[in-house]
């Protein structure tokens, strides 16, 4: 879409809502409950806002909206305009899959090093950490 829209803004949503899960385990984000949430920092959308948003037939979100996405996520607000803060979040995230999938995997073997209790932890404290850098960014003049 041309105009003044977010730059790449479908592409880095899909790429959140693909990888950021829920809290407590709730599973992958949907546009319902990205709705639900954006509702509890006081943004109001409609989940079909959010799709057109998702698929780029839209590209121009309120500040205040895109704002709420950053926080819904724990991004810092610079990943949807800042490609090396982009590039930094994408590379937590990478981490910080790869720490859950060999959680999965160490879950499903039980094999010996850390115990899946440590390697939860482990996750948390890295979640923690990503938000707190996403809050410290939002910060950022």
């Amino acid at each position: 879409m041309d105009g003044p829209g977010v730059p790449g803004l479908a592409a880095k949503l899909e790429h959140l809502f693909a990888t950021i899960p829920q809290p407590d385990n709730r599973g992958a984000y949907t546009n319902e409950a990205v709705v639900a949430e954006l509702r509890k920092v006081g943004v109001t959308v409609s989940a079909v806002h959010v799709s057109h948003l998702r698929t780029g037939r839209r590209d121009n979100p309120s500040a205040r909206l895109l704002a709420g996405l950053a926080e819904v996520f724990g991004v810092p607000i610079a990943y949807f305009f800042d490609p090396e803060r982009e590039q930094a979040v994408n590379d937590q995230l990478a981490a910080l899959a790869a720490l859950r999938e060999a959680q999965v995997q160490g879950l499903m073997l039980r094999s010996g090093g850390v115990d899946a209790t440590a390697m939860m932890h482990l996750v948390a404290a890295l979640e923690q950490v990503r938000k707190r850098e996403a809050e410290g960014g939002q910060q950022d003049p």
